[in-house]
């Protein structure tokens, strides 16, 4: 009867570090499309993550995001460096056309204050 006690709880430490495992190794993920294409590929590291922009299209990585800004905030602080986008998507979550209004817009205040 201990056996199948020890045995009961091992597997389900199995299920829980292979969740954990898992989790870990998802990281965070995001989108972007610039409205117009670049030159030349670029990479910037934004709030922790790095984004890689080749052409109109830019992928965001990081192992995980640690900041709590809501999606247009988000968009804006990309757009602000890399340019206006057309398209931004933020794990599952994507900007609708009015959100993606407002994040060019704060990105291009964020821009003219910093000058």
């Amino acid at each position: 009867m201990q056996i199948s006690k020890w045995l009961g709880a091992g597997a389900a430490m199995a299920v829980f570090v292979s969740g954990a495992a898992l989790a870990q190794t998802a990281g965070y993920r995001g989108e972007a499309t610039l409205a117009t294409p670049g030159a030349a590929p670029r990479e910037a590291v934004i709030a922790g993550v790095t984004w890689r922009c080749d052409g109109d299209e830019c992928a965001g990585s990081a192992v995980r995001k640690g900041n709590l800004d809501g999606l247009v905030r988000e968009c804006r602080k990309v757009a602000a460096v890399v340019g206006p986008i057309s398209r931004y998507k933020s794990g599952p979550r994507e900007l609708s056309d009015s959100q993606l209004r407002a994040c060019n817009r704060g990105a291009q205040r964020m821009q003219t204050a910093g000058n």
